[in-house]
């Protein structure tokens, strides 16, 4: 007689093959369909004496335990898109230094270096920005973290409770960079109101951390509507250059996030090779390396001897942040001073919850502002190494002084006909603005503001040159959320004025 090696039971008129015991080796494995899995994928899954973990959301895959033998079967089945692995990652572990660093660097000397004090005094703290940190948990009841943790989940255990449990509280240092309290004790974050969530994928003795883990991770973070993602983790060598399709469930869930606006930055690694961890190496990820207190290139040292870890780099590489001698929160509510890419991530993840809570604009209107939160972060970044973009340092130093600096420009041009036809607009939110005119042979200009809906305007100011060159510098206040200033030239045909719009500190 032949064994029985599974059983078929009708439920509610759908078949469902329900797999026994089975004694083969198994192998842990990612299977993509070609559309959301559903009773037919999950049966085809049983059908190759699988053992289903997880049913993903977010991507057509369903993370599962096969039977080495059966995996080369279920490839060639046509509702199948793919097998891969399910790779472990690890956390980009930091360094530890065994003694304090000088006095001058006690302090939160990498939020500071990225001009984390220059954006809170003109008001920007990251407040109402989701932060999720994909990685060990958090202390949530760290005193320099408790006031901005919102919640989160433990995707190790499977429950609600994202507390970090890791030996070097990688987690809450990471969490403590990117947002601990401005509340006069510890340290202070790069984000002090940004929101914290704990999205637990590793647990203690590294337990988690594989692909599927992460899958579920970054869908927690796209269905729970976060705003910024960190990932100081990794998956380090060569394959992902070689073999990319491996790594297709992490690459396309992260593809995902960032359409859905998304933020998602991650650790280039500590490997000291020209080789970019994943999923920093993915386009849809923000990939950072490491700088020390002089802005050179992060060497990591342990028992104050140069270890074989620095910052890894590559084309890859899109900015550089402070990861060196970092003092952050760790579990307990203490403190203590680790270095490596995944901190310099977390400054760039804190700088980016900045950036968004300054109300940067979806300037090419696809819905999200992920997009111009990148660009922004490239184009103020401090250019460090070769001049441009390098593997070393991306576009440079991540430089909030310089992000948040709320400049707009206009060039006025007289031509022919009515001056109500050279007339250019600029919509600004709620404060207080300064606006520099640099006349080219205006004899006037006048600045309007509609008046609601209608097509009345409301005279802001205006001004008449004394002579053609003379340059006019006022401050305007605008009480509205969003106010539309028209500027009309007046003059000679062919002349011209420069204006430049700075917003002032609140």
């Amino acid at each position: 007689m032949n064994v029985l090696r599974a059983l078929l039971v009708a439920v509610t008129g759908v078949l469902l093959l329900l797999p026994l015991n089975v004694s083969a080796a198994t192998k842990k494995v990612i299977v993509g369909f070609h559309r959301p899995p559903a009773d037919h994928e999950e049966n085809l899954v049983y059908a190759a004496k699988g053992r289903i973990n997880r049913t993903h959301r977010q991507i057509h895959a369903i993370s599962a335990e096969l039977p080495e033998e059966e995996i080369t079967r279920l490839k060639k089945d046509p509702s199948v898109a793919y097998v891969v692995d399910n790779i472990k990652f690890t956390l980009i572990r930091p360094t530890e230094p065994t003694s304090a660093p000088p006095p001058e660097y006690v302090d939160s000397w990498g939020v500071l270096r990225i001009g984390s004090d220059v954006a809170a005094a003109r008001g920007f703290k990251g407040a109402g920005i989701k932060v999720a940190i994909v990685d060990s948990g958090i202390d949530y009841n760290h005193p320099d973290l408790k006031d901005n943790y919102r919640g989160g989940y433990n995707f190790v255990a499977n429950n609600a409770d994202p507390y970090d449990d890791d030996s070097q509280s990688h987690g809450t240092h990471v969490a403590g960079i990117i947002a601990a309290r401005d509340n006069g004790t510890g340290v202070v974050g790069v984000a002090p109101e940004a929101s914290l969530y704990a999205v637990k994928v590793y647990g203690a003795n590294d337990t988690g951390g594989d692909m599927a883990t992460l899958v579920a991770g970054i869908e927690w973070a796209i269905e729970n509507k976060m705003d910024v993602v960190n990932l100081s983790l990794g998956f380090s060598g060569d394959i992902y250059s070689v073999y990319p399709g491996i790594f297709k469930p992490l690459h396309d869930v992260c593809d995902k996030a960032y359409k859905a606006g998304i933020v998602l930055v991650a650790a280039a690694g500590n490997d000291d090779r020209e080789i970019v961890s994943v999923p920093a190496a993915f386009d849809s990820v923000i990939a950072v390396a490491a700088t020390d207190q002089n802005d050179q290139r992060a060497i990591f040292r342990m028992n104050n001897v140069q270890s074989p870890l620095a910052s890894s780099y590559g084309a890859k590489v899109e900015l550089a942040a402070p990861g060196t001698v970092i003092r952050s929160t760790v579990r307990g509510g203490g403190y203590g001073f680790l270095e490596g890419t995944s901190q310099a991530a977390a400054h760039v993840a804190g700088a980016a919850a900045v950036l968004l809570s300054t109300g940067i604009a979806d300037a090419n209107g696809d819905g999200s502002r992920a997009d111009e939160v990148r660009l922004k972060l490239d184009d103020t970044a401090k250019d460090l190494g070769n001049p441009g973009r390098d593997k070393y340092f991306g576009w440079g130093l991540v430089d909030l002084a310089a992000a948040t600096v709320e400049t707009r420009k206009l060039h006025l041009v007289r031509k022919n006909g009515p001056p109500r036809f050279d007339m250019q607009s600029i919509m600004l939110g709620k404060g207080s603005y300064s606006v520099q005119v640099k006349n080219n042979g205006l004899e006037r200009v006048v600045v309007n503001a509609p008046e609601g809906n209608s097509r009345d305007f409301e005279r802001v100011f205006a001004y008449s040159f004394t002579s053609s060159l003379q340059d006019l510098g006022v401050a305007v206040t605008l009480n509205e959320a969003q106010t539309t200033l028209a500027f009309t030239p007046r003059g000679e045909v062919g002349t011209t004025a420069d204006i430049t719009i700075t917003k002032l500190a609140p």
